[in-house]
Formats: structure tokens, sequence, C-alpha cells
């Protein structure tokens, strides 16, 4: 039985939408009109993307306390990217991208976004808000 299985591999469908949009997906795309191709498996690393917790909306309270740890350890998460230049964990490049990241977050990061934000952002919110330390929250 358990042959059965490796003798039919997995089929993963790519295609392009309207927006110029690269989808990959085991089914290929409900619209007809897309033209879906099938992609060879035999070099090509498969990962479960974990998908964001869908939470509720985050109090006021809860989204100022968010807010407010993040604030408070900001120079930490700089501090750390600097850490990982200097000990070559990363190199100028990531390191200049990780700090381009680090500040569109802190852009981001706001009570007036707080209310609105998507589900990747606010499960991260969520977990900021719970923590002090904001640095366990990646």
């Amino acid at each position: 039985m358990s042959l059965i299985a490796f003798s039919c591999p997995a089929k993963i469908y790519k295609w392009v939408d309207k927006d110029g949009n690269t989808h990959f997906s085991d089914k290929p795309p409900k619209d007809k009109r897309l033209k879906a191709s099938q992609q060879n498996l035999d070099n090509m690393n498969i990962v479960d993307m974990p998908r964001p917790i869908k939470t509720q909306t985050l109090s006021s309270t809860m989204c100022q306390q968010a807010v407010d740890n993040f604030s408070k350890n900001f120079p930490a998460h700089k501090k750390q990217l600097e850490r990982e230049l200097a000990q070559k964990t990363i190199n100028d490049m990531q390191f200049a991208d990780k700090l381009s990241a680090l500040e569109t977050l802190k852009k981001r990061i706001t009570v007036k976004n707080c209310h609105k934000a998507d589900p990747k952002l606010n499960t991260l919110l969520h977990c900021m808000a719970k923590n002090p330390n904001t640095q366990v929250c990646r």
C-alpha cells in the first residue's frame, strides 16, 4: 500500500493571475482562462508554510501595549541586527534588508493601524501586546 503513495507524486501548478502575481498550488486555478503549468518537483524543496493565526481585533488597551512594547524594544531589535552583522551571521545586504524591514514595521505598528491590521500583522501585534520583550515575536 505504501508503494502506491510513492508512485503517485504530488502535482504542483504554477500560474500568473490577471494582476501579474505568480501562484503555486497543488490544484490548478479555478479560473479556466488562466494557463497553469505543472512543475517538475525533482529539484524543488517543498515546505508547509505556516498560516497566520486568525485573531480578533485588539482592544485599545492591548493595541497601546503592543505599540509601547515595540517602541521600547526597537533599539534592542536594531542592536541584534548589528550583532548579527558583526558576527558575520548576515552580510551587508541582509543587514540592510532586515534593517529596512524593521523600519517599515516601526511605521506600521501604530495605534491608528492596529485596528485595521492584516491577519499577519494582527498576530504579531497580539504577541507584542502580551510580551514586554517583543524580540520573541517573530
